[in-house]
């Protein structure tokens, strides 16, 4: 897993796409992604939840579903 900044403890948002890291005192992006951080800890809610809306069962983290390759059924377009 890539330790995006805003799913750490540490996160804290400031506005719509800049937060602060409490524990390293520097600005953070929205899209920030740090895989060399030692103090992640991972928080499965989003930091910047609070700036889209007040349900934070929307903004719980969700791994992205791996899609596998399509190569059943292929057909070529060109006879070899």
């Amino acid at each position: 897993m890539k330790h995006y900044c805003r799913y750490c403890i540490h996160c804290i948002a400031q506005d719509e796409t800049e937060a602060v890291c409490e524990e390293l005192n520097i600005m953070i992006k929205k899209t920030s992604v740090r895989d060399a951080c030692q103090l992640f800890d991972f928080c499965e809610i989003d930091a910047f939840y609070i700036c889209r809306n007040g349900n934070p069962e929307e903004c719980k983290y969700k791994p992205r579903i791996t899609k596998k390759k399509q190569c059943d059924g292929q057909m070529t377009l060109f006879d070899t």
